[in-house]
């Protein structure tokens, strides 16, 4: 299956030309090879647009209950997992009511 290309033209300062026309010479390449390999590579080590964007909700909820015994959830799920799980009234026996507000 032949690959698809898409011609582009592009300007280069002559120092970017030299060094690309250089690293392809030692590595037995074109200079467009090469700018493909480096495209590639960069494609290849940026994170993706799906995980990135799960990180744009980190923090954006607030708990209004207090932290079990200090510790984040993140830190020990089970414990908030056993919270969760626990009847109410032992639930109400660990943490005192908070007041409501009008």
């Amino acid at each position: 299956m032949a690959t698809s290309m898409h011609r582009l033209q592009i300007s280069l300062r002559k120092p970017q030309m030299q060094y690309l026309a250089r690293r392809a010479r030692r590595e037995g390449a074109s200079v467009a090879e090469l700018i493909r390999r480096m495209i590639q590579r960069e494609a290849e080590a940026a994170p993706s647009a799906s995980v990135h964007s799960l990180w744009e909700i980190v923090g954006i909820g607030r708990d209004a209950e207090p932290l079990i015994s200090g510790t984040p959830v993140s830190e020990c799920p089970d414990l908030y997992l056993a919270e969760i799980a626990a009847p109410r009234a032992s639930r109400r026996a660990k943490r005192p009511r908070r007041p409501r507000t009008p």
